[in-house]
């Protein structure tokens, strides 16, 4: 039983606020930007992002493959996750720094270019952090609270950077009754963010440098890299089902986050005329609703046991997400500007949170226990190729996603580069109704999600 210090739990936790910041700055700031104030298609915005999000998915069992097998003095996982901290920030900058008159095409081919830069340099991090995760303790709650500090972290600390990012970078002015639309905002947002990202990532590695020599060490003769190998040790893992049903939850509910959360500046800034002041302070519920529920996690792990918490916050979770838009056709929420609404989002985006936190912490946790289960049944550590294989079904639900998104934008001929003042009432109708479509989708990732099998028993515990 290996039980860590609260410094390389902080450390590895801290990790993930890298990739949080890539996540929610594309879902929040990115689709945003290109579509509503450069004026990039919905359609285009959103296959560019997708195309990226599957180039990456293709790239993450490669460097799982490699970091399962890496020798070096810094072990298996750290090699990769110092080296990709500064081409994750340059591709990050330039991703922001398009040059004037591109036009459709020359926009696209930006976002898709710079998209696939970000995407490859921060796999190159996240997939062997992910699996550096896995390896740290092989006791049962352990691990959970390994991913309760990389949950929290990731989560908070890249909801403070894009919230303070908003509101520091986007105030209202005469010109821009939201800020969000005002071009002048997003450089700076980009250099204050890409500079979190790098450092994260280096304080990471550095601090969880001391478990190197306690790491499991790579097979001694390592099968070569190849599609054949690959596809055979992801045929191996499908034949658990607990591994069956986390890829299949995963990827239906990252098309239904991905709708909602692709949407969602869309949403706020539109369907309920919120200024980017008030979207900042949108993100204060939610993540500190997401702070309470990956504390509680634990405990319910120890009463409840793992797959049931996952699978009643992803359920509740499903419902808080639309709740809100429905309520509004049914004409039960106030007007846009009075008040009370703001406080009604606002507490449903604390419950949300909470739900959110005890998901993605049990999810996480059950993933861990996966790769444990793996290896009791082959003797093979493959941590890196199972969490890649995760990370793909994530991301190629993301893909499906962010591509909706995008072409339902075009599909509904929401219009690019308004001001929210002279958009048509049908128009926003239609907008809630799109973000809807992820209430389905979500319902049938919490079926997926009941199908798992590991249970404290099962496990030995």
């Amino acid at each position: 039983m290996k039980i860590l210090s609260i410094s390389t739990k902080f450390a590895y936790g801290v990790g993930q606020v890298a990739e949080g910041i890539k996540s929610r700055g594309f879902d929040i700031i990115v689709f945003f930007y290109f579509t509503q104030v450069l004026g990039l298609q919905g359609s285009l915005a959103g296959a560019a992002i997708a195309v990226a999000l599957v180039f990456d998915a293709i790239t993450d069992p490669v460097i799982g493959h490699l970091s399962d097998n890496w020798r070096s003095r810094l072990g298996r996982r750290h090699p990769f996750m110092y080296a990709s901290a500064l081409p994750l920030g340059i591709a990050w900058l330039m991703l922001f720094f398009p040059p004037q008159g591109l036009g459709q095409t020359g926009l696209f081919l930006w976002l898709l270019i710079f998209a696939v830069l970000v995407r490859a340099a921060l796999t190159l991090y996240h997939v062997p952090h992910m699996a550096l995760g896995a390896e740290l303790s092989d006791d049962y709650d352990e691990r959970t609270s390994v991913v309760q500090w990389r949950t929290l972290a990731g989560m908070v600390g890249s909801l403070g950077v894009i919230g303070f990012g908003v509101y520091y970078f986007f105030p209202a002015s005469d010109s821009y009754s939201n800020g969000l639309l005002n071009p002048a905002g997003y450089p700076s947002f980009a250099v204050f963010s890409a500079l979190f990202m790098c450092l994260t990532i280096w304080y990471s590695a550095w601090g969880t440098r001391k478990e190197i020599p306690r790491l499991p060490a790579p097979p001694e003769h390592p099968e070569p890299l190849s599609l054949a190998t690959t596809y055979q040790s992801f045929v191996t893992a499908w034949q658990n089902p607990s591994f069956r049903s986390l890829v299949v939850g995963f990827s239906l509910f990252s098309i239904a986050l991905s709708i909602t959360s692709t949407l969602g500046t869309h949403v706020n800034v539109f369907f309920w005329a919120f200024t980017s002041e008030q979207i900042s302070y949108l993100l204060v519920p939610l993540g500190l609703g997401f702070v309470i529920g990956v504390a509680i996690s634990g405990f319910l792990h120890i009463r409840v046991d793992k797959r049931p918490s996952l699978v009643a916050s992803a359920l509740i979770a499903s419902a808080l997400g639309s709740v809100g838009v429905v309520a509004r056709m049914m004409g039960l929420m106030p007007e846009n500007g009075v008040p009370l609404l703001f406080g009604i989002i606002l507490t449903l985006l604390l419950c949300f949170g909470l739900v959110a936190g005890v998901a993605f912490a049990s999810s996480g946790s059950m993933m861990a226990d996966v790769a444990a289960d793996h290896f009791q049944r082959t003797g093979r550590n493959q941590q890196g190729l199972l969490f890649a294989a995760v990370s793909f079904s994530r991301k190629l639900g993301s893909a499906a996603g962010h591509l909706f998104a995008g072409v339902g934008i075009d599909l509904i001929r929401f219009p690019l580069q308004s001001d929210p003042s002279v958009v048509a009432p049908d128009m926003i109708t239609r907008l809630g109704a799109l973000s809807l479509v992820a209430l389905p989708v979500s319902l049938f990732a919490t079926y997926a999600f009941a199908r798992y099998r590991i249970t404290r028993q099962s496990a030995g515990v």
